[in-house]
Formats: C-alpha cells, sequence, structure tokens
C-alpha cells in the first residue's frame, strides 16, 4: 500500500505547480494566512491544487477540484501588513487526492498518495536521455529567442529529468487545461514528446507570424 500523507489544500483557478519549479503567489484571504502560517511551523508544503469548473461542489459546498495536484514547499516568506505575504513555493511532488479530511482549520485538508515518475527509459531506435534533454534545450532556446527573451534561453543543467521538461514547460506559460493534462502524465518518456510537439507548434505559429510581426507584439512567454 502505498503511503499517504496530510497536505493543506490550496485551491486556485487557472494555477499549476509541476515539481522543481517555481510558483511566486500573494497569500491575502484570512483563512489562507492561516494556512501558510501553519505550514511555516510545520513541513512548510502547502498543495496547489487545480480548481475544476465543470465539477459539482462537495457536500460541505466546498468547490469541486481535480483529483492531481502538486505539493510546493515554501522557500521564501515576505512578510506584509495586515497578515498578508509574498512567498515562493518550489515543486516537489505530484500527489492524488485519496479523500479530505474534516478538521477545524478553516483551510481543506486533504489525505494524498505520493505519484511516481517512471523514468525515462532505454529503448531501440529512441532518442537517449541526453539527447532528448539536448533537443528540448534547444528547440527552447530558439523559442526564446524568435520572443526576444535570450535571457530566458538556457535550462538549468542541474535539473534532474522530470524537471527540465517542467521548467521548460512553465516558460512557456501553460494554460490549465495544458497544464493538467502535463501534470498527471506518469511517464516521462510521454511528457517530453508532448513538450517537443508543442513547443514545435508554437515555434510554427511564431515563424507563420513574423513578417506580420509589429515590435510591440509580445507573444506569450513566462
Amino acid at each position: 500500500m502505498k503511503p499517504r500523507r496530510l497536505l493543506p489544500l490550496f485551491p486556485l483557478p487557472n494555477v499549476l505547480l509541476l515539481p522543481e519549479t517555481d510558483l511566486p503567489l500573494h497569500v491575502f484571504e484570512p483563512r489562507y494566512q492561516a494556512m501558510l502560517a501553519d505550514a511555516l511551523a510545520g513541513e512548510r508544503l502547502i498543495g496547489i491544487q487545480l480548481l475544476n469548473p465543470a465539477g459539482p461542489p462537495d457536500d460541505a459546498g466546498r468547490p469541486a477540484v481535480f483529483e492531481v495536484g502538486c505539493a510546493g514547499e515554501v522557500v521564501e516568506h515576505e512578510s506584509l501588513e495586515d497578515g498578508r505575504s509574498n512567498i515562493l513555493l518550489r515543486g516537489t511532488f505530484r500527489y492524488r487526492i485519496a479523500g479530505e479530511r474534516s478538521t477545524s482549520t478553516p483551510y481543506r485538508v486533504a489525505e494524498v498518495v505520493p505519484l511516481p515518475m517512471r523514468p525515462l527509459a532505454p529503448s531501440p531506435g529512441a532518442p537517449t536521455r541526453v539527447e532528448l534533454r539536448h533537443l528540448l534545450a534547444k528547440k527552447v532556446e530558439r523559442l526564446a529567442d524568435s520572443v526576444g527573451r535570450s535571457h530566458s534561453r538556457s535550462l538549468p543543467p542541474e535539473l534532474s529529468d522530470e524537471g527540465f521538461v517542467n521548467e521548460a514547460l512553465t516558460r512557456l506559460g501553460l494554460d490549465a487545461e495544458e497544464g493538467y493534462r502535463v501534470l498527471v502524465m506518469d511517464r516521462l518518456e510521454e511528457r517530453y514528446d508532448w513538450a517537443l510537439a508543442h513547443i514545435e507548434g508554437v515555434q510554427k505559429r511564431l515563424d507563420f507570424l513574423a513578417p506580420f510581426r509589429r515590435p510591440e507584439f509580445d507573444p506569450r512567454w513566462n
């Protein structure tokens, strides 16, 4: 049986977190100020959970969330006036919600099961992990040059294979549907294939629009 753990949930619309990527957040609601205080006094972990607009509320009237999320560690914390805070989360692990707990806290708490990622495996005729990383890095560099963001070209080489592809996709500013599609992928090979195809599609659109671009045109790029 897979080990389970308790996590406070931070349900958000259109916001996702992937392992080994960063997410800055402004915490201002009292219930989430309480959640942050408890997290800072404990493991410093918060579960970032995407709201499901098509799902029905639960029995307590709370909005529906998708079942897979990502735990983020509070790596930076800046206290502001009136209890508000700016924080920086670093994605640590994916999980699936096993069930929400009834607690006295003003924020939601869930029992979660961490989700392992199946690593890249050697396959006859398929690119090696080194070749995949190199190919992805080159596509990111070309895309960054195309949008005039040369300072965002290089992907940190110290990242794991999962972190490498996650960082590349995070820089694209994926929408919620795209991001969740990536988040639930359990095979790293599938995530690399999707990332390479997605970046190639963005590049083709930019190449097509290049003759018509105005100087102030700024395509989506974080």
